[in-house]
């Protein structure tokens, strides 16, 4: 009895983590990983987070016995000068619900150091269709889930990812900027006063401290990479259900 039950206890510590995580371009999985032990539960819950419309913040789901999170990043790319349609990136993830919240946050966080210089020069990524990175990033998104679910803290890098305010910060600017944007085009024809833009100003600032308020507190509604010696074929999950 006392071997089972140590056997127990090994087994519990061993499937604590991260049980599936994906990156999207828009509404794009790019690649995923992870699978499904909780009876189609993963999945479910996998499909509800990758549905929620994006936002500056954190965003969470949860289902009996597993909770998801997900992590936006506004990214305006420019050619010859020209700024392009708003492309928005997605960090997601489900884990077991005793999988600790700031660790989850860290994993999510890595992922956006850990992808940006193919997110920045990889015409796949900022092109490409579903999955067209899975063969490549799958095995490493793999490699990092189970560094995050069998070191815990150890596995995430904390020091330099207390800019996450900042990304946050920056994708309200970039939103609130396309907004007036929209209503310069609607209404250039009318010139403001010099007290409608004083007004204009401080909605606008009132308006940019609230959203940041809430998106560190997820309340928004609506919304050297690690190496790996051996070649690994991750599947798809819920890409392509």
């Amino acid at each position: 009895s006392i071997n089972q039950s140590i056997n127990q206890n090994t087994e519990s510590k061993m499937s604590k983590g991260i049980v599936w995580s994906a990156i999207s371009r828009d509404t794009t999985v790019l690649a995923e990983a992870g699978e499904d032990q909780f009876e189609g539960q993963v999945v479910t819950l996998a499909k509800k987070l990758l549905k929620k419309r994006a936002t500056a913040g954190w965003e969470f789901s949860s289902s009996r016995g597993l909770k998801g999170m997900k992590f936006h990043v506004f990214d305006e790319p420019s050619t010859n000068g020209l700024k392009g349609d708003l492309v928005v990136w997605s960090f997601a993830a489900v884990a077991e619900s005793s999988f600790h919240d700031n660790q989850m946050k860290s994993f999510l966080e890595k992922l956006v150091y850990v992808t940006e210089p193919m997110r920045s020069t990889e015409s796949d990524w900022r092109n490409g269709d579903v999955l067209c990175a899975q063969a490549s990033f799958a095995p490493i998104l793999l490699n990092l889930m189970e560094q995050a679910s069998t070191q815990g803290k150890l596995a995430m890098v904390n020091e330099n990812i207390n800019t996450t305010k900042e990304i946050m910060s920056e994708n309200i600017d970039l939103a609130l900027a396309r907004q007036e944007t929209l209503e310069d085009l609607q209404n250039r024809s009318n010139e403001l006063s010099a007290m409608s833009r004083q007004f204009k100003k401080k909605a606008t600032d009132i308006k940019r401290f609230k959203m940041l308020q809430q998106a560190k507190h997820g309340l928004i509604i609506g919304t050297a990479i690690t190496g790996i010696t051996a070649a690994i074929v991750v599947p798809p999950l819920v890409a392509l259900l």
